[in-house]
Order: structure tokens, then C-alpha cells, then sequence
């Protein structure tokens, strides 16, 4: 028979009285989570998140579109609903990545950019970006793919809608959101992605100062480009040398006038 001082030494300090109430403590350690992901190199699924859609990209180690596809959703929803369509996203994500064996690379992204990507879009779209929570977004989804043993890296955003839509929408025949979530993932791979050098030397960049250089003087042009007006316009260029040479020559004009 087991006595009764050591049945109660076996209980001291997860059975104590705290308030007028008996109280059990219990610790335990959870089993080790297996990663299922392999390392960057061999490939990455690449996301772009937007208020009606979520584009995801996979790419492999040389950087190549190998699968692609848009998890629509609803927005405007209650908070309890909104909640699980979000669960419900996060979980389609982390069976695309378990499928592909591969991490998951995320937009580090904050409202006011994702407006000025966008801006092109109507108020109301603008108004349904702003009540869109991105950051919930995250929390759920890291949490979901940690516990799976996947491995999920937030990536710097700058351009990527940019160099989805002039480099890879006529190329792949992609969304806009699908575009951006594949040069999401090549920018999680460290790939570069620099313009042509025709279109490089026409803008003035410096080949030595940093890509970025040459996006943000080409997404100037881009804003006062008028064959592009509308996120489709992109799927009708073909070649921008000539455009961009058109309009540097009109600026050149412009200024030569204004000497005179």
C-alpha cells in the first residue's frame, strides 16, 4: 500500500490553494516540431496578399516559375469570421508549402506602401486595404506553419509589384498579385532583378549604384508613361526600350525650350 505522506509528496507543488480555491499546475514539454522545409536554396513559395485575393508563387532553385494559383477570400467579414477564413487561408498556404517542401516568403509590409502600390485602384478598394488585418494576417499564418514544421521569412517589398507586372505578367501570363508573390520569393532567394541595360542607359543610372537605383527611376517613369494606365496596360508592352527613349528625348525637348 502506498502511504499516505508520500502520495501527498507526490502532489506538492501542482496541487495548492490560491484565492479560496484549489488549484492544478501542470508542466509538460511538447514534442520536438520535424521541419519539413529545406533550406532557400532549393526553391521557396512566395505570397502576395491583397483585400481579395492572396497570389502564391513557387519557384525553384534557379529561381523558375514551377506552380502558381490565387486563394480568393471575402472581406469586410466580422471579426470571428474574418478570423477563420483566415485560418482557413493560412492552412491551404501551409499545405502548398508541406507539398513543395520549401519555406514560405512573406511581404514585410505596412499600409501606406501597399496604398501607393496601388493607387491606381478605387477608394473603396483603398478602404477595404486599410480594415484588412494584415498583421492578424501574420500572426496566424507563422503560427500555423511553425507548428508544421515550416519556416517563414518576411522579405523586403520595395518593387516587387513593379517587377511582377513589367517583368513577369506578359512573360508567364500572370495576375498582378501572382507576378508580385513570384518576385516575392526570388527577392527571399537574393536573385536580382535588373532592367534591361538599354533601358538602364537611356534613364542615366549609374551601373554602379545599387538595382533599386534603376527601379525607382523606372517606376518614375512608369508614373508618367501614357501607355500605362490601368494594371492590364502591362500585358501590351512588349519592348520598353522604345518607350523609355521616347520619353527621355520629350524631356530633353521640353528642357531645350525652357533655355531658350
Amino acid at each position: 500500500m502506498i502511504s499516505s505522506r508520500l502520495l501527498v509528496a507526490s502532489y506538492l507543488g501542482l496541487l495548492y490553494r490560491k484565492d479560496n480555491r484549489w488549484v492544478v499546475s501542470v508542466q509538460f514539454t511538447p514534442a520536438a516540431v520535424e521541419k519539413v522545409s529545406r533550406a532557400i536554396k532549393y526553391g521557396a513559395l512566395g505570397i502576395d496578399l491583397n483585400p481579395s485575393s492572396i497570389g502564391w508563387a513557387y519557384v525553384d532553385g534557379q529561381g523558375n516559375l514551377k506552380a502558381q494559383g490565387t486563394i480568393p477570400f471575402q472581406t469586410g467579414l466580422p471579426k470571428g469570421k474574418q478570423d477563420a477564413q483566415i485560418v482557413d487561408v493560412c492552412l491551404k498556404l501551409a499545405a502548398l508549402a508541406r507539398n513543395f517542401a520549401c519555406p514560405v516568403l512573406c511581404e514585410s509590409l505596412d499600409f501606406s506602401t501597399k496604398k501607393a502600390q496601388l493607387r491606381e485602384r478605387t477608394k473603396k478598394y483603398a478602404r477595404m486595404l486599410s480594415a484588412w488585418a494584415y498583421s492578424r494576417f501574420y500572426q496566424i499564418l507563422s503560427s500555423i506553419l511553425s507548428n508544421r514544421g515550416i519556416t517563414i521569412k518576411l522579405c523586403n517589398p520595395a518593387y516587387t509589384s513593379l517587377i511582377g507586372c513589367v517583368k513577369y505578367s506578359r512573360m508567364y501570363g500572370l495576375s498582378s498579385d501572382v507576378a508580385a508573390a513570384l518576385a516575392i520569393a526570388r527577392r527571399g532567394m537574393n536573385l536580382s532583378e535588373r532592367l534591361p541595360r538599354s533601358v538602364s542607359a537611356y534613364l542615366g543610372v549609374n551601373p554602379r549604384k545599387h538595382v533599386w537605383s534603376a527601379l525607382y527611376q523606372f517606376n518614375n517613369f512608369i508614373g508618367r508613361c501614357p501607355v500605362v494606365n490601368r494594371r492590364h496596360d502591362y500585358y501590351s508592352v512588349s519592348n520598353w526600350e522604345p518607350l523609355v527613349k521616347a520619353d527621355i528625348e520629350q524631356q530633353c525637348r521640353v528642357s531645350a525650350k525652357r533655355k531658350r
